[in-house]
């Protein structure tokens, strides 16, 4: 360790940090654009620069390592005019457009404008005028006058991602950021770049004037769109009684953006699970019970029918059961303890996989809780068992528990053996093809929509959070089974809230014992660490 002493206040910090990265680490605040704890140190902003004593000039803080000793000043009269001189130079040629600006209300320069600039510039000269919304991409758009030249777009391509499209153009005050000829920004994770860019010179598409960040609600949670479970923070919209704005008069995730978890992803999220909300929106939803599909029913009575169908079927022994991979690991235990309790029940779980595993973040395994489904249903329950078991006719009552975040992964049957199954009672959050010919369907709360834990492919416990309330009738699914548990006259604990449910988990589940809400945390705990582990 080593001290130092920073403005009168002694420290001790640890050694080998830079002076940017030993202050930040006790929250002693120090403006910077270019620096990024995922990134190379460039040092080309000079918005850091602190007088270290004995040091014959102002020094790059994000790239000068602490010494023992060392005697740092950072908001002295000499380090402030530098700061001043800083803010002038790179607001020289930037567009004065913080009104139409995305980035407003995030945006570092707008921000060390107010507290590091002089409040005006001597420049009167006329700006160079670059380009404006040049598309580089399938999703991220360039504002090529309003980029600061911080370079941490062009080191996340070349050290990141390892794709190198983007490059600095031309030199001195003509130097833009751009892409190779013929090499658009398509790599599987270009969304990060939007998110390291200091202003506004790199917007998503998906998102550009969608709404203002200052009336997004941010909820911490987990993404499920593979076996990852990427650490996110999901942007929903806030209704106001006074907005005029129609894309803001609702209650729709607007966007999702990574949200640091060194043991999961870093500082990135790959571009599928960035924008998997609008596969949320993309099928239609069930809204309420029907009895059967496309019949609308009361709640109590559509339970009633389908706790009836259920329980018929298991004592019968021709009961099987597909669910979905992204359930939440509570509601996978409820529908398990039900089953039990019918008995005599095929399970099968659904394997979601598509393309390959990539060196950095994405998974073939869509499953976001492959892994927990795996810990609760066992490694040998498959859908193709429970197909296998249509074909032979030892099934013909089949309950579907749809998938949570896309209504196209939910499990269909195969035209060839529709005919041999007499009843399907469907649960999910969607209208998906096994459920317009549903003799029951019960609406469950989709991913945004409820608490709850999942597990990685690595083990990783991780909590999810909801975002919002349920669409329509829509209910988290422990809550489903408990309803159908009680008219269908099976046992279960007295749950309440997903808290009760977890607790069920905790003692039921080997991987889970002695984990509760608060142990594991907002960056999760690896599954089996027990009650000792507290994490986030």
């Amino acid at each position: 360790m080593a001290k130092i002493v920073v403005d009168g206040r002694e420290l001790e910090v640890e050694d080998g940090q830079t002076i940017l990265q030993a202050l930040l680490s006790v929250g002693h605040e120090i403006p910077h654009y270019c620096y990024h704890p995922g990134l190379s140190i460039a040092g080309n902003c000079r918005m850091c620069l602190v007088e270290v004593e004995k040091a014959p000039k102002l020094v790059i803080s994000c790239y000068q390592p602490v010494q023992d000793g060392m005697v740092i000043h950072t908001d002295n009269e000499k380090v402030r005019k530098a700061r001043e001189a800083v803010m002038e130079f790179l607001l020289i040629h930037h567009p004065l457009d913080c009104p139409i600006c995305d980035q407003a209300g995030e945006c570092r320069l707008q921000e060390y404008a107010f507290a590091y600039g002089r409040g005006k510039s001597r420049y009167i000269e006329p700006k160079v005028i670059a380009d404006k919304a040049v598309p580089i991409g399938p999703h991220v758009l360039l504002d090529q006058e309003r980029c600061i030249h911080c370079s941490r777009c062009v080191r996340f391509c070349d050290e990141v991602t390892g794709t190198s499209e983007l490059a600095f153009f031309q030199r001195g005050d003509r130097t833009v950021i751009g892409v190779y000829p013929q090499r658009p920004l398509d790599n599987p994770y270009s969304g990060n770049v939007v998110d390291l860019c200091p202003v506004g010179a790199l917007t998503l598409r998906e998102f550009r004037f969608k709404t203002r960040v200052w009336y997004l609600k941010h909820t911490a949670t987990v993404c499920v769109a593979c076996a990852r479970g990427c650490n996110v923070v999901v942007g929903i919209g806030r209704q106001r009684e006074l907005m005029t704005t129609p894309g803001q008069l609702d209650e729709r995730i607007k966007r999702i953006v990574p949200r640091f978890n060194e043991e999961v992803n870093q500082h990135w999220i790959c571009d599928e699970g960035r924008l998997s909300y609008q596969r949320l929106y993309a099928s239609e939803r069930l809204r309420w019970a029907e009895a059967p599909a496309g019949q609308r029913a009361g709640w109590e009575e559509a339970v009633r029918v389908a706790a009836a169908h259920l329980a018929q079927a298991a004592c019968a022994g021709s009961l099987g059961a597909v669910v979905s991979p992204r359930l939440t690991s509570e509601d996978m235990l409820a529908w398990r303890l039900l089953l039990e309790g019918l008995g005599g029940v095929r399970i099968g779980v659904r394997r979601l996989s598509r393309g390959e595993d990539d060196r950095l973040l994405i998974r073939a395994d869509k499953g976001g809780n492959s892994k927990g489904a795996e810990w609760i249903f066992g490694a040998e329950a498959g859908e193709a068992q429970i197909l296998n078991a249509i074909e032979a006719r030892q099934v013909r009552t089949l309950l579907v528990v749809g998938d949570p975040l896309d209504g196209s992964d939910t499990f269909a049957l195969p035209e060839a053996l529709a005919g041999r199954v007499e009843q399907v009672v469907y649960a999910g959050p969607f209208r998906a093809a096994v459920a317009e010919r549903a003799a029951v369907c019960l609406p469950t709360a989709a991913w945004s929509e409820e608490d709850g834990t999942t597990v990685n492919f690595e083990g990783r416990i991780q909590r999810l959070a909801r975002c919002h309330l349920p669409h329509g009738e829509g209910r988290p699914g422990w809550r489903v089974v408990r309803d159908l548990a009680e008219a269908a006259g099976v046992g279960l604990p007295a749950w309440t809230r997903t808290e009760d449910v977890l607790a069920s988990l905790a003692e039921r589940v080997p991987a889970y014992e002695g984990l509760d809400w608060d142990s594991i945390g907002w960056l999760g705990v690896p599954g089996g660490t027990g009650a000792g582990a507290r994490v986030g």
